[in-house]
């Protein structure tokens, strides 16, 4: 479904280049849940942007399906990443002034073809991650675990066929961080929802078909 080749990225930062990736090699089939883990610094993040479509690489290839994703069009690569990809972060990004229900309808209200059904959706997305009875309140009234909740719901509103979830735990306690792991657990063994998640913590690596180490920009490892 995802192949990079000898992918790098290099930040220039004054006179000094800085190589976060360095020749990384990856592939990722269709409906696995793949976990790249990794200290801090390891250009984790970085690998999960690219791999998305936010970010363009130095130098080397990304295949989605493939397609080499920086060679297309900035317009298809924005509708890929609209209705084929799905991002889960660290931090929620909810729009403060609008209520659960409505922060999951926004990505649907892009497409004409989905707008008229996206209230529906979101109901039935918030019923799915347990927030069908707190969907018209708004993220300073939800706990940082359903806003997570809430933000994985907003994430599946286009019904995408791979989701990207930096650090998804990364706020959360342990408890809360738990009902995070079993959600995805569970879009990837009953929604046959292919997941890439990047962490730090060993709990996400239980869910995982394959672990993937990166150290310095370099995978390291797999397993």
């Amino acid at each position: 479904m995802l192949k990079t080749e000898k992918l790098y990225k290099i930040y220039k930062s004054g006179k000094i280049d800085l190589e976060v990736l360095k020749g990384i090699d990856i592939e990722i089939k269709a409906g696995e849940a793949l976990c790249i883990i990794g200290p801090s610094g390891a250009g984790k993040s970085t690998l999960l942007h690219l791999l998305g479509g936010l970010d363009e690489p130095t130098k080397g290839k990304v295949y989605f399906e493939g397609k080499d994703l920086y060679r297309l069009p900035e317009e298809d690569r924005a509708r890929i990443r609209n209705e084929r990809i799905g991002f889960v972060f660290q931090f929620y990004h909810l729009l403060p002034e609008f209520s659960a229900l409505e922060n999951v309808m926004l990505p649907a209200l892009i497409d004409e073809a989905r707008a008229h059904k996206a209230k529906e959706r979101a109901e039935e997305l918030l019923n799915l991650v347990g927030l069908d009875e707190r969907k018209e309140h708004r993220p300073s009234e939800l706990s940082g675990g359903e806003q997570q909740r809430v933000a994985i719901a907003r994430t599946l509103i286009n019904d995408p066929d791979i989701i990207f979830c930096d650090e998804p735990t990364g706020n959360l306690d342990s408890e809360r961080g738990e009902q995070i792991v079993g959600l995805l657990q569970n879009l990837n063994r009953r929604q046959k929802k292919t997941l890439v998640i990047v962490s730090h913590e060993e709990r996400i690596t239980e869910i995982a078909d394959r672990i993937i180490h990166i150290r310095d920009g370099k995978l390291v490892s797999s397993r």
